[in-house]
């Protein structure tokens, strides 16, 4: 008889045991998990937009001269740069607002913005004079971009505590900006019948 209530008494212990309440992470809004998955969707995108963007300027540069190719690339370069320039804008208003919440979230990728509407802004002669290695440097400048945006969106997805509407619709703004630009150039740099 002991050893039944030994048994008993051990089994119980290990329901108890197995019964321990686990707290998971913070459940994330539904609003804000859409958020996040459809920026995830256009990051897809952008990624098959580089490729075709690239390979669109291969093709053009055997029907169009090297300077068509360039200003195509440079107009979009140049509308591109203004939206970025309205993203940091936001971003700014963000950090004044809540900085001791976005300093460490956004930093990065404010300094990226900086960065690349400054380098997409230059006019390097010796560089557009190639309209391959032209569009290669804007390449680059956009996936750096985007590559420190999608840093920024993981920073924000662990910290609940922002109040990130704004900052998220400068996200978004990025995405879109960089998506509109690359398939716009695409677009563009098509053969006219």
């Amino acid at each position: 008889m002991a050893k039944l209530v030994y048994v008993v008494l051990a089994l119980c212990i290990a329901q108890g045991t197995f019964a321990l309440v686990r707290r998971d992470a913070p459940v994330v809004p539904a609003e804000e998990n859409n958020f996040f998955k459809n920026l995830l969707e256009v990051g897809g995108k952008i990624q098959e937009a580089f490729v075709e963007t690239q390979q669109s300027v291969l093709k053009s540069l055997g029907f169009q001269s090297n300077d068509e190719v360039v200003q195509t690339i440079q107009k979009n370069t140049n509308q591109y740069v203004e939206r970025l320039r309205g993203v940091q804008g936001t971003i700014e208003e963000e950090l004044k607002k809540h900085s001791d919440i976005f300093e460490p979230l956004v930093k990065d990728l404010n300094a990226k913005l900086a960065e690349t509407t400054a380098t997409l802004s230059q006019q390097n002669p010796e560089v557009v004079q190639k309209a391959k290695e032209y569009q290669e440097q804007v390449q680059s400048n956009l996936q750096s971009l985007v590559a420190e945006a999608q840093k920024t969106v993981e920073k924000l997805k662990e910290d609940t505590r922002a109040p990130n509407e704004e900052l998220q619709k400068a996200l978004k703004q990025i995405y879109d900006s960089t998506f509109e630009t690359l398939t716009k150039t695409v677009s563009e740099l098509k053969p006219k019948n």
